[in-house]
């Protein structure tokens, strides 16, 4: 908080280390392995509480008291659902196809394929829960954020925006993601303070006619060299495509954010203001692709010199107690070299995960906190405590179905 404006903005910290991060990550990721996957709902906790603990508006950091066992029931609860829910769809679908479309095979194969659409409404609802669990297990200050229960009222709002950003063909896609922004703040609290999105969703439209511009240059591009037969025009529009597609998307992203969170109110006169930008952003991406690259090339270096100094003893490992007694006798070495390249393969998976952390997630998370000032910040000590959240699947069905699950 500024000694000279103190009463009026608030600025927010990062604490975070690398050294920390990639060791916790590593950690958690091996025992994540070691469990066979059941370990990664306290991975996830323990990843939380580390990137609250980090983050630190006014100095004061936020508080996640979240825990792995009730996630790991909440997995289960909605597995058990999606189970009952998409073998319904399926009997459905697959009577449908038999009663009234058996005539028609193609129509009949297309019904009995129709299953993966049943998913799209419950992503969005899944989303929406997630969202939920988040803030009614994040504190600051010693008071809890929370949300209102309106996941079956966001799937639809959502169904909507999507039907329509696809009719007008992805023209519409700055009012859905206003839209469902609003639908999400509106619903926001902290304490007894609420979160309100203000402004329109023609904001949005002017990074977004940048991403569509771009699109259709390379378009053009593309027919063009098509037209002419000419493939260096037509590898050149691809490479451009996946750059410039690339860049317009983070560019809209960063926009978008900011705007959005500049026209955000909470209680009275309590405001936002971001200042992210698109170079850094693209930047970090960058600068991680690069790293995460060379530090995959000095791995596999060290484990190819490791394998190459345990090859000469590996022929004479001794692996009779686990029944390999006939390999044993024709060459027990190569069961060696197979021991030693899944241990690798994992140890370089594991070593990957805990280096996107550090150089991809950390970094932007870190731009994200610096770059967010609080305005009008006194209004925050009129707060009070707000009641805790309940009827929480605790984010269950974004783990079953692998969405809004990540940190």
């Amino acid at each position: 908080m500024s000694d000279a404006t103190e009463n009026f903005y608030m600025d927010v910290e990062y604490a975070g280390s690398a050294g920390r991060l990639f060791g916790l990550s590593l950690k958690t990721l091996a025992l994540t392995v070691l469990t066979l996957g059941i370990y990664r709902f306290w991975m996830r906790t323990r990843m939380r509480r580390y990137y609250w603990s980090s983050v630190q508006p006014g100095g004061a950091p936020l508080e996640y008291t979240g825990t792995g066992l009730e996630k790991l029931l909440g997995f289960l609860i909605a597995v058990v659902f999606l189970a009952i829910y998409l073998g319904i769809v399926n009997l459905a679908l697959t009577f449908v196809g038999i009663s009234f479309l058996s005539d028609n095979e193609v129509m009949s194969a297309l019904a009995l394929n129709l299953s993966f659409l049943a998913v799209i409404p419950l992503i969005f609802y899944a989303r929406y829960r997630a969202r939920y669990y988040l803030l009614s297990r994040t504190t600051w200050r010693g008071l809890r954020f929370g949300a209102d229960q309106a996941a079956w009222k966001y799937m639809l709002s959502a169904l909507w925006h999507t039907f329509l950003s696809i009719i007008t063909l992805g023209l519409l896609i700055p009012r859905q993601t206003f839209y469902l922004e609003k639908f999400v703040t509106d619903r926001t609290w902290y304490g007894d303070l609420k979160f309100e999105q203000q402004g329109k969703w023609t904001m949005l439209m002017r990074p977004w006619l940048l991403v569509i511009g771009v699109f259709l240059i390379i378009a053009a591009i593309g027919a063009v060299g098509a037209s002419n037969d000419s493939p260096a025009m037509i590898v050149s529009a691809v490479i451009a495509g996946y750059v410039g597609i690339f860049v317009a998307i983070v560019y809209y992203s960063v926009a978008s954010f900011r705007l959005l969170a500049g026209q955000k109110v909470i209680g009275q006169n309590i405001r936002l203001q971001s200042n992210i930008r698109t170079g850094r952003i693209i930047g970090i991406y960058l600068l991680g692709f690069i790293g995460i690259l060379v530090a995959a090339l000095l791995v596999l270096a060290a484990l190819a010199a490791i394998g190459a100094a345990l090859g000469f003893y590996a022929m004479n490992w001794d692996f009779s107690w686990i029944g390999f007694e006939r390999q044993i006798a024709n060459g027990g070495g190569g069961l060696g070299v197979i021991l030693y390249v899944v241990f690798g393969y994992f140890a370089f998976l594991l070593i990957l995960g805990a280096l996107a952390q550090v150089f991809f997630v950390q970094p932007l998370l870190r731009h994200y906190a610096v770059e967010l000032i609080i305005h009008n910040a006194e209004e925050i000590e009129t707060a009070s405590q707000r009641p805790v959240g309940k009827d929480s699947d605790a984010g269950g069905f974004a783990d079953a179905l692998d969405v809004g699950a990540a940190i």
